[in-house]
């Protein structure tokens, strides 16, 4: 006697899947260079012009704020590694016995 229904094995799924990507850089490019060949050409209306303008006033926007806080992450930085060293100078200078008048201070 077979008993073939334990034995049965569920055959694999397939799927049509093929992945897409979104390249935002790629299609920046694109449109830029749809709007510059509608400029050579003389086809762009002023809302076009006004519009393509405003797009590139904010990006320039946002990309002057991520460069002002990396400014500032890394002027912070240096600031601190300045003081640090400047720290370590005086301990070092002075002894390592004015450590705990310094530490006693400060607390």
């Amino acid at each position: 006697m077979r008993l073939k229904f334990l034995n049965k094995t569920i055959p694999h799924k397939r799927f049509d899947y093929s992945p897409m990507y979104y390249d935002e850089r790629k299609e920046r490019l694109k449109e830029k260079r749809e709007h510059y060949n509608k400029l050579h050409n003389g086809e762009i209306t002023e809302e076009e012009r006004r519009e393509f303008f405003k797009d590139n006033l904010r990006s320039e926007w946002s990309r002057t704020n991520y460069r002002g806080k990396q400014v500032r992450s890394s002027n912070f930085r240096i600031v601190l590694l300045i003081a640090l060293i400047l720290a370590l100078g005086y301990f070092i200078f002075n002894g390592i016995d004015e450590v705990d008048t310094v530490v006693n201070k400060i607390w």
